[in-house]
């Protein structure tokens, strides 16, 4: 529906939905029908239901709209490792940051879904003509003030020479595409996460053992050139490594994509993250909701928010050159203590790491708390039910779950008249429950003591915002 008839009618379908889950939930509750509203809670955030407050940040952004023909398929482009340019998309359109007066604008976003959006825009920049008229801001800086989304490919220096002073948000770092290297700019470019869906994340946390019931020192399962001709066409060799040496090892676990590849992640101290067809690979940031500290095993591969994660105390970095048993040796060697501490710091981070965070609404009047908008609630498996609070007004509903020690997430009803009109919950994550819509008369309230200060937004935007400070005269 969103890609054929817009997103107006998929924003209409998942109200009916809701609406159905509303009236439906407590037999679905009872039933053994595996349906989650976790599983597409990534959709309403991609719809631009849910209004944020671009994770606290100051700039001001211009969205073009002439790019429009190149986003139809958001839900589409939004689903895998390669979903940031929809994701990044949808966040400015429903934040608060984003403006329609050019004139107040810090930067200028062109927005291209990654695929058929992304190689549109590359081609029509060609055209003096077309980034003339469909993007007029452009030259008034050189293009130092606009940025776009690279989830995947970096662009040739032909294609990309039209944009070679725009910021590239992008997911490589660096890439060989027929014998010719593609490189980003560190002085102007930002590096950004590749993308995990929500339903895998859940699903990754809840395979994460404490550090005690971990029996595998490291593990890699993935594609190789053995098993993918596009790791053998980019000399992924340094995978094909790993597999002759540690194949076998009792405290090892290498090879191929194996059915119970969650469980063995979330069973090793440490995860290897080899290069793949490029210099990046989503091996790293599953990592973190493992609990697996990543050995990185790709020199070209640049990590981002530098200036917010101290990447050497939660991973290691080793030269691709170098594999060899000594890795496992010095491996081995780390005492338990501080695999344990690498791992706390890892997940501490993990939210940096996560699409699904930093669309936190703006400040509300109640310290502490975060109200989520009206006509919404929490109830899906990731926000379990804790018992019921003081209804007589939303105060004391977020009064009792303050008196309730595990409680961080409250569903209050203000329409009067309901004994069951205060819900306390449990979220797993009070910064990003699961939202369910068509809740009339109902808001949700959360506890969110990082707030949006933990994200992959916030870091983007704190990037984006050092660049405005720095940019070269033009």
């Amino acid at each position: 529906a969103d890609a054929q008839e817009g997103r107006d009618k998929a924003r209409e379908l998942l109200s009916t939905a809701d609406g159905l889950l509303m009236a439906y939930g407590d037999a679905l509750a009872a039933s053994d029908w595996p349906l989650d509203p976790v599983a597409y809670s990534q959709y309403r955030l991609l719809l631009g239901m849910h209004r944020h407050d671009c994770a606290g940040s100051p700039l001001r952004v211009y969205m073009y709209n002439s790019t429009s023909d190149m986003t139809r398929r958001r839900l589409w482009g939004g689903a895998g490792m390669m979903g940031a340019a929809s994701h990044m998309h949808a966040f400015f359109e429903s934040g608060s940051c984003t403006t329609s007066n050019p004139d107040e604008a810090d930067l200028f976003f062109i927005p291209a879904d990654h695929g058929q959006g992304y190689d549109e825009l590359l081609r029509r920049c060609a055209d003096p003509e077309w980034r003339k008229e469909m993007l007029p801001y452009l030259q008034r800086r050189r293009g130092a003030d606009h940025f776009f989304v690279v989830a995947a490919n970096l662009p040739s220096w032909p294609d990309s020479e039209p944009l070679r002073h725009a910021v590239m948000l992008t997911v490589e770092s660096y890439q060989v595409n027929h014998g010719i290297p593609r490189w980003y700019s560190p002085w102007k470019d930002v590096m950004i996460p590749g993308y995990i869906e929500p339903w895998r994340i859940a699903a990754m946390r809840s395979n994460n053992r404490p550090t005690e019931e971990r029996g595998y020192t490291m593990i890699f399962h993935g594609h190789h050139p053995g098993t993918h001709g596009l790791y053998a066409e980019h000399n992924a060799n340094v995978r094909t490594r790993i597999l002759d040496l540690f194949s076998g090892v009792h405290d090892c676990s290498v090879g191929a994509h194996v059915p119970d590849f969650f469980a063995r992640m979330g069973r090793s101290h440490f995860c290897l993250v080899p290069r793949g067809s490029s210099a990046w690979t989503i091996h790293l940031y599953e990592s973190f909701f493992f609990g697996c500290i990543p050995v990185i095993l790709s020199d070209h591969f640049e990590m981002p928010f530098q200036e917010l994660i101290h990447w050497p105390s939660l991973s290691i970095k080793w030269p691709m050159d170098d594999i060899g048993p000594e890795l496992l040796t010095h491996l081995r060697s780390i005492p338990l203590q501080r695999v344990a501490e690498m791992k706390r710091r890892l997940e501490e981070a993990s939210c940096f790491f996560d699409y699904q965070s930093g669309w936190q609404p703006q400040a509300s009047e109640a310290p502490g708390w975060s109200r989520w908008g009206g006509d919404a609630v929490a109830r899906s498996s990731d926000c379990p039910y804790l018992g019921l609070g003081n209804a007589e007004d939303g105060a004391a509903c977020r009064a009792a779950c303050d008196a309730h020690r595990a409680c961080n997430v409250v569903n209050y009803y203000h329409g009067g008249g309901s004994s069951g009109g205060c819900v306390l919950r449990r979220c797993v994550d009070p910064a990003r429950p699961a939202l369910t819509g068509e809740a009339y008369g109902w808001e949700l309230w959360s506890r969110a003591p990082r707030g949006s200060l933990c994200s992959p937004y916030h870091g983007i935007m704190q990037a984006l915002r050092r660049r405005t400070q720095s940019t070269p005269f033009s």
